[in-house]
């Protein structure tokens, strides 16, 4: 029995150490397994989230049938995000805060040709049918601001400035265009009316038609 113990004694000290050294190369800290995993369970419950509220929404939605949607559970959730609140606008903000979009519709914007084809062109772009979810659900989100401001200031100052600063930009490029600044405003306005409708069920022919006589009458 003597000789089993010291044997298993010298194995431990003899084997690799499972815990190794966190990356942060601190001595005598060990890294955390659990804390790993959950990274990356997180991770996971948040992309399943962005695939369940882009094609059921976020009205109404509440902790428990998200749960279910997504094959795991209240309990999970809560651990991970502390809320449904938290998680929703996590995320909404990973669906809507890159920057894809708005970098595409700069190289519309800045692409050779006149201001109104260029216009006409980064307005294809923002409405196109396949992002019809993404429209629902910047508008859902939208609501949620306006009755919160406090809580989603960030939001809201994204939505008001860096889509006009986006097109302002362009738009001082353009020697025909007297204020860039506010013709940036009304355009980025008449996009969000627009894209309103659409999400409403407006045509896109009829909305198509409606932004060229817009467009042609701001600049014209």
């Amino acid at each position: 029995m003597v000789w089993r113990c010291c044997r298993a004694r010298l194995w431990v000290r003899s084997c690799p150490n499972p815990l190794p050294d966190a990356p942060t190369g601190q001595p005598g800290r060990r890294y955390d397994r659990a804390v790993a995993s959950g990274s990356g369970e997180r991770a996971r419950l948040l992309a399943l989230t962005r695939e369940l509220i882009l094609t059921r929404g976020v009205i109404g939605l509440s902790l428990s049938e998200l749960a279910r949607g997504i094959g795991s559970n209240n309990r999970m959730l809560l651990y991970h995000f502390g809320s449904l609140d938290e998680l929703l606008g996590a995320a909404i903000d990973d669906i809507l805060g890159g920057t894809v979009l708005l970098d595409r519709l700069a190289e519309l914007l800045s692409a050779p040709g006149n201001v109104v084809d260029r216009l006409v062109a980064a307005w294809r772009h923002v409405a196109d049918p396949e992002r019809l979810p993404h429209l629902r659900l910047f508008f859902a989100r939208f609501g949620m601001a306006v009755d919160l401001p406090d809580q989603y200031a960030r939001f809201l100052e994204q939505v008001r400035d860096r889509w006009t600063a986006t097109v302002a930009d362009a738009l001082r490029t353009s020697p025909e265009v007297a204020a860039p600044e506010a013709t940036a405003v009304a355009v980025v306005a008449l996009w969000r009316g627009l894209q309103m409708q659409l999400v409403c069920g407006e045509s896109r022919s009829r909305a198509d038609a409606a932004h060229a006589l817009a467009i042609g009458r701001l600049l014209g």
